[in-house]
């Protein structure tokens, strides 16, 4: 149609608006029905409860566009040039002018110029416009309708459950944060304890070191040179109350100061083994705590590899009661929340363990899901008691620390006793090796010059042995002296000068009644203080001892 430029142009025209006419109307067809799927889908999806709602993925509404997008790239019709002549010849009334003008190529005669004149005198009153019009706001309406139901049965249709499987999913998936909050949890805790044993390593080192100074300075002590003596115990006495303040917990307090029974030791019973494993504990050791650990142990591999259900109930059972044994222990005995802790994720663990076992006997992604879920909670529970064994571990270091910490505070105390009397003897700690040697020794030394009882000087060794025989004949001449008391920096109550009491004349009843009050206060204030703070075992006998003997006043004047 090159003798024809304008009908060319015009029919060319005219077969582009008709493309895409034609590419409008298969994507609005192909909108509606992927819009009614998508309606369709949600409302099954919620009132059958396919999928939990809290799984659901706005992302796939993006379906939509793309199912519309490829549906008409897929169905629209292609425009050839006769489809765009017919519609010109229909909107002009030609009578098949411009689609015989479309043909001439394919034809031959000599009316070809005849008929290119005629299009091209037709062809400047055709607007390409007005034969194919776009009237796209009609569609584009309905197709907005069909999203707005869309987006209706999303916010408001209802989530229903008929056949459990949303519950099913929900608790599924709750599960799976929980194993791998144990497990990241678990983690975690390991590499802090990591640090924390290295810390305690060091602890335990030093105070190694320096109970073994101690009784260095021990075996060098002697009976004249007290003031010297007191310095140096001093010095032990500050530096071992740091380390034991430092070591000490209100939970190892306790624990360490709960009462065993003898008589209930070696029997089977659920609570004598509870005594006999907090015994040890003490003595910071844990032989009996690791075989309960190591049965559970054994027990949960036994359970990963049962094969029948019978057999698998079984082991849950038997698994579920040690563990509880092992956390009544650390929560009663032990008194742990560490500890108690990791053995409660191994519980939750054993639990998740017990809820996927697939009961329903479910095929396919959900049966696969549970298997890997049991997996998991499998990896759990035993990382979960390999923490329970370094936190016993960790409590049993501690104990074993405070013990030795406290049987040194201990044996200062009695070791200060028997400097002030002037018979701290190291000479006589040659055969004492452990601590415990020289706290038995200043016990027997603090006996016998205590009670004033000596061995008769037949040398058969310390305590109460009666009167040891002297002669009165003294060559040298015998003299009565009394000890000088220290004086110490304190305010001046009351001064007697006799040994028997004072007359009632001595005394103002009304000042004496303030001073008693005053006292009374001042025990109470003790005693409170006693209580909330951190005293060191060997330093409190001595404060009550004090504080109980400051008043000594004759019943007879507290009328």
């Amino acid at each position: 149609m090159t003798q024809a430029p304008k009908s060319s142009s015009l029919l060319s025209r005219v077969q582009q608006r008709l493309t895409v006419a034609s590419v409008a109307r298969a994507t609005y067809v192909s909108s509606l029905v992927a819009l009614g799927l998508a309606v369709v889908t949600v409302l099954a999806i919620r009132l059958l409860g396919l999928i939990p709602q809290n799984q659901e993925q706005a992302t796939w509404l993006l379906a939509v566009p793309a199912i519309a997008c490829l549906g008409a790239g897929l169905f629209y019709r292609r425009v050839e040039m006769q489809q765009a002549a017919r519609a010109v010849d229909e909107h002009a009334k030609t009578k098949d002018l411009f689609l015989t003008l479309s043909s001439l190529h394919t034809s031959a005669g000599e009316y070809q110029p005849l008929v290119s004149a005629s299009a091209e005198e037709k062809a400047e009153s055709v607007v390409p416009t007005e034969v194919v019009p776009f009237r796209f706001w009609e569609r584009l309406g309905r197709v907005a309708f069909v999203a707005s139901l869309l987006a209706l049965a999303v916010w408001l249709t209802p989530q229903l459950d008929p056949f459990g499987k949303v519950e099913a999913a929900a608790k599924a998936e709750e599960r799976t944060k929980e194993i791998g909050a144990i497990l990241k949890d678990t983690e975690v805790r390991k590499a802090a304890l990591k640090k924390e044993r290295q810390i305690a390593e060091n602890e335990s080192d030093e105070i190694e070191n320096q109970l073994a100074d101690l009784k260095s300075d021990f075996r060098k002590m002697m009976p004249k040179k007290t003031e010297s003596n007191a310095q140096v115990l001093s010095s032990h006495s500050s530096e071992l109350g740091d380390m034991w303040k430092s070591v000490s917990n209100d939970q190892l307090r306790r624990m360490m100061n709960q009462p065993i029974s003898d008589q209930q030791l070696g029997t089977s019973t659920r609570s004598e083994k509870m005594n006999q494993m907090l015994k040890e504990l003490q003595d910071g050791k844990t032989e009996t705590l690791k075989q309960e650990l190591q049965k559970a142990r054994e027990t949960m591999e036994k359970l990963a590899k049962a094969e029948t259900k019978e057999e698998k109930e079984k082991l849950q059972k038997q698994l579920q009661k040690e563990l509880q044994d092992l956390k009544k222990f650390s929560k009663d005995k032990a008194g742990s929340k560490q500890l108690t802790d990791a053995l409660n994720k191994a519980m939750k663990s054993l639990e998740v363990c017990k809820e996927c076992q697939n009961p329903n006997g479910e095929k396919g992604e959900q049966g696969e899901k549970a298997q890997q879920l049991q997996k998991e909670a499998m990896e759990a529970l035993k990382e979960s008691l390999d923490l329970s064994e370094q936190e016993m571990e960790k409590v049993a270091q501690a104990a074993k620390d405070l013990k030795k910490l406290e049987e040194a505070l201990e044996t200062l105390s009695k070791a200060k006793e028997l400097n002030q009397k002037g018979e701290l003897d190291g000479s006589k700690c040659e055969d004492c090796e452990t601590m415990q040697d020289y706290a038995d020794l200043y016990a027997q030394m603090n006996g016998e010059a205590g009670e004033g009882e000596g061995n008769k000087g037949n040398d058969r060794g310390f305590g109460k042995g009666g009167e040891a025989q002297y002669d009165e004949s003294d060559p040298e001449g015998y003299k009565d002296e009394k000890e000088k008391t220290q004086v110490q920096q304190g305010k001046v109550l009351l001064a007697i000068k006799t040994k028997e009491y004072a007359d009632e004349l001595d005394f103002d009843p009304d000042k004496m009644r303030e001073y008693q009050q005053s006292v009374g206060k001042l025990k109470s204030s003790v005693q409170s203080a006693l209580d909330s703070e951190e005293i060191p075992p060997g330093y409190v006998d001595g404060i009550k001892g004090y504080f109980d003997n400051i008043e000594k006043v004759d019943p007879k004047l507290q009328k």
